[in-house]
């Protein structure tokens, strides 16, 4: 008989299991689950070297699965000087910010910024060479809007990249041009990369400390396992393996390689170990609501001759799908607007007409307007979704006042919807776009306020069960990792976050209130309040 290195008792876990669903005690043995239920039955797994530990009466459950951020981007950002709402209120804050980095950075030396949002600014406004100018003429500097589906860049920086006057829109984005014609320094979707690409992401160094930031924080939140949902440049993989080696990371790492970075490197989905593997292969079909990017089958409400951005052209977009299935992988494919996810549906049919497969997983991200015929044909094609829920209290008074209007703002991120059509679906933070903090994405789930305080599609509400689910059983399902994650079973990994308060039995609007207390990642505790 196996004895527990490990027992986590007097504690109320909720395991997720339907067949034990409710425990006091739980025993782990080399980072894996050996026994889950009453302490008296537990006794037989412990013995003199046992760690038994005390949770004091507290609530228990799966550690929490984020199913879509960006970390190591995150990180970085985390530790840049802050030009986003409320750090910087108008665009003059921003100027006097980047301004002030310009100050200590070396004349010719770019600068990089991110988490800039246009629609909270008083300005109201997108940022423009002419801004960036009056921060500095003597650095190059390139800044990312919050949604990272839009970019800006100084005189300095555009002539780095080679923008001149008559430069071309690339395929699947656009050059924001003044009057005369001249690129006015905004970019959008594709045209990102033409700028932004000539930069290194980050400093080695940079990605490091941001890497090892992030993970502190997904620890203090409860977060066990987090996945990159696109990562976006080779050296991301070295950061990442190397600071899983010397546990800078000490969080489960699942790696969605993005569909332009991929090149011949050897990867495939379920590559990997417990700590560090591959998951989806990931593609974009469209781009932000917030940014007007995202692909409308109608126009925008305050501009109706506005349909949004096919990142991926469609017919290419049925090409790149099919062949990545034809390879195996599991596909995640980016769409937030309705003719974005008919474009991903589309895809996905072909796909799967040409290369029948059995439990392919295939997700779409965001997946914001999902319309009720469009879920009826995910299900029947077995399609899962990661839901940015969070939109709803960050962007929902005016995705239904200024982008979408009444009848299709109050319906985004469609919860409830996805459970009746029995679509596997998890929840999402989308990190740097908005803070991780699943208790605080669970509490948007279930009661859908925004931020002016509005209810906003009060139909759409989740029931706590199945937001919970959103960051644990089905967010496992979702990540193809049920055999390791998502409820507390025997043989699974005792990975658990132990909470001040229980999500299932406080008021909904209490639950963004609930604490975490630890966070215990394969039966050792890596964070305690």
């Amino acid at each position: 008989m196996t004895i527990a290195d490990r027992l986590f008792t007097n504690g109320s876990f909720h395991t997720l299991d339907p067949d034990n669903p409710i425990a006091e005690a739980l025993a782990s043995w080399r980072g894996r689950i050996i026994g889950v239920g009453a302490r008296v039955d537990l006794e037989a797994l412990t013995g003199p070297d046992t760690e038994v530990v005390d949770l004091g009466g507290a609530t228990v459950l799966p550690g929490f699965i984020e199913t879509h951020m960006h970390p190591i981007a995150a990180g970085v950002q985390m530790l840049a000087p802050q030009i986003g709402y409320p750090d910087c209120r108008t665009v003059a804050d921003v100027i006097s910010v980047l301004r002030e980095v310009a100050s200590s950075t070396p004349v010719g030396k770019p600068i990089q910024s991110w988490g800039y949002d246009d629609s909270l600014m008083v300005d109201d406004r997108h940022l423009t060479r002419h801004d960036l100018n009056a921060a500095s003429t003597e650095h190059p500097i390139f800044v990312r809007h919050i949604s990272g589906h839009l970019s800006y860049a100084n005189d300095r920086m555009l002539e780095l990249a080679g923008i001149t006057n008559d430069v071309e829109d690339p395929v699947g984005g656009l050059f924001q041009r003044e009057a005369s014609g001249r690129p006015s320094g905004c970019m959008e979707e594709t045209a990102n990369f033409t700028v932004g690409g000539i930069l290194p992401f980050a400093e080695p160094d940079v990605m490091a400390a941001g890497a090892r930031a992030i993970s502190d924080h997904c620890l203090g939140v409860g977060v066990t396992s987090m996945t990159d949902a696109a990562v976006m440049a080779t050296e991301m993989y070295a950061t990442y393996q190397e600071g899983i080696d010397d546990r800078s990371i000490r969080v489960r790492t699942r790696l969605f390689p993005g569909w332009r970075f991929v090149g011949d490197l050897p990867l495939r989905t379920g590559l990997g170990g417990d700590m560090l593997s591959i998951g989806a292969l990931k593609f974009v079909s469209d781009g932000s609501i917030q940014g007007y990017t995202a692909c409308l089958c109608k126009g925008y409400h305050d501009r109706p001759d506005v349909n949004g951005t096919e990142v991926i052209p469609a017919a290419e977009l049925i090409q790149l799908v099919s062949e990545a299935h034809r390879k195996g992988w599991q596909v995640a494919v980016h769409a937030n607007g309705d003719q974005a996810i008919d474009n991903t549906l589309d895809a996905f049919e072909a796909a799967l007409e040409a290369h029948p497969r059995d439990d392919h997983r295939h997700r779409i991200e965001h997946c914001q307007m999902a319309r009720e015929d469009q879920l009826e044909r995910m299900a029947e094609l077995g399609v899962m979704a990661s839901v940015f829920v969070n939109h709803v209290w960050y962007w929902g008074d005016r995705h239904r006042d200024r982008f979408l209007g009444p009848e299709r703002g109050s319906r985004i991120d469609p919860l409830a919807s996805f459970t009746a059509h029995g679509i596997v679906h998890a929840l999402h933070c989308d990190m740097p776009v908005t803070p991780l903090d699943p208790l605080f994405t669970i509490w948007t789930a279930v009661n859908r306020i925004t931020r002016d305080g509005d209810l906003l599609g009060p139909e759409q509400r989740a029931r706590v069960a199945d937001a919970v689910a959103g960051y644990t059983s089905a967010a496992a399902i979702l990540n193809m990792e049920e055999h390791d994650k998502g409820t507390l079973e025997v043989g699974k990994l005792a990975d658990l976050v132990v909470l001040d308060a229980d999500p299932f039995t406080v008021e909904p609007m209490a639950i963004r209130d609930i604490n975490v207390l630890a966070t215990v990642v394969g039966g050792i505790t890596e964070f305690e309040a």
